[in-house]
């Protein structure tokens, strides 16, 4: 089977389209026709150089909803145990059978070999790979719509020691990371939760995902931001804040907005270089704790992410937050609206191409 994948060649450097062979799967093994891929911040850093360059052309794209295409010898379920056959929807990210661990393809894959990279027409899911069935009902549109940002969004609020009810959460940055933060503080009955971005797209998201207050970064300034919260909160401060936005100059301002006994999750910043000032004494006295994210606690945070999708995504209108679809042949299209902060969430089809052979 002939099909084409989107390669990676080198920073600053155009996208290929190249066409290749998927080979049927092996024991264990799955392959996946690819619906939805979801578009995530770290393609931007990627095409910009800001990610470790890999020594060869590598496939890329880690959030990938589409139809099984075929099984392998002794595959019959899904990470969960859920039954999986032909044509069933599933979702799945680059990862195998530990947190953080690679397929046995490598992360980012060689372009030449099957592999799960996500923009493609198939996906091969190497034995091991994690995925999860997506249940009937549950719309594809509004798993992908948090792709990799729910799971990385668990996770902080994991490793920060969880949200309790009664406590105020400032969320710098309502993309999609963000934006799934606002929807699983509000689950969690956060007393007030406070979004910070500069889109009034993104902002009335938040609102409508359960924000109870946002500010808008083009009309307020640090100090003013900052006075804000102490008034929210009766001069306290917030008791935990997550940093979403991907930008260095937001660490500074979200550390001053903590309260005593404050938790500051860095999510967003885990590419490129830079440093910032930071004054241990005040931690100390204060008794507050930074804490670094990078991505989900767990695999099982990627079953809740469907599993949030099946019981939230439609009252909540998870799959509202797409705003940009562009056909596998605009890829890099796709990746530009996100670095412009132009969309919520961006996603390729590769259905909205032409069929392979027909002009493309």
């Amino acid at each position: 089977m002939r099909a084409r994948r989107i390669v990676f060649v080198g920073a600053g450097q155009p996208l290929e389209c190249r066409e290749v062979d998927v080979p049927g799967p092996g024991p264990g093994e799955a392959v996946v026709r690819t619906v939805l891929a979801g578009v995530c911040g770290t393609d931007v850093h990627r095409l910009k150089g800001d990610l470790p360059l890999p020594p060869t052309p590598v496939a890329f794209g880690h959030e990938g909803v589409g139809r099984v295409h075929s099984l392998g010898p002794g595959l019959v379920s899904d990470r969960a145990g859920s039954p999986v056959a032909e044509d069933d929807l599933v979702y799945w990210g680059p990862l195998g059978d530990r947190p953080l661990s690679a397929p046995t393809t490598g992360w980012p894959p060689p372009a030449d070999l099957p592999s799960p990279a996500a923009y493609q027409d198939y996906a091969t899911l190497p034995a091991g790979n994690l995925f999860y069935r997506i249940p009937d009902g549950t719309s594809p549109d509004a798993v992908i719509a948090f792709g990799c940002a729910m799971p990385t969004a668990l996770g902080a609020i994991s490793r920060v020691g969880g949200i309790s009810p009664g406590q105020t959460v400032v969320i710098q940055g309502a993309g999609p990371v963000g934006l799934a933060s606002t929807v699983l503080c509000s689950l969690r009955t956060a007393r007030r939760v406070i979004v910070i971005d500069g889109s009034p797209a993104r902002l009335a998201a938040a609102i409508r995902l359960g924000a109870d207050h946002t500010m808008d970064l083009r009309s307020t300034t640090v100090e003013g931001r900052k006075a804000e919260v102490l008034g929210l909160t009766g001069g306290r401060g917030a008791d935990v804040v997550i940093e979403a936005t991907g930008r260095l100059e937001a660490f500074t301002e979200g550390t001053e907005l903590l309260a005593y006994g404050g938790r500051y999750a860095i999510v967003g910043i885990y590419s490129g270089k830079g440093h910032v000032r930071l004054d241990p004494v005040a931690l100390n006295n204060r008794n507050q704790a930074v804490i670094g994210s990078l991505g989900p606690a767990g695999l099982d945070d990627y079953g809740t992410t469907v599993e949030m999708a099946r019981r939230h995504g439609h009252t909540l209108g998870f799959g509202d937050l797409i705003t940009d679809r562009f056909p596998l042949s605009r890829t890099s299209d796709a990746i530009e609206r996100v670095r412009s902060g132009r969309a919520i969430k961006a996603v390729v089809m590769p259905e909205l191409d032409e069929p392979l052979g027909s002009g493309l």
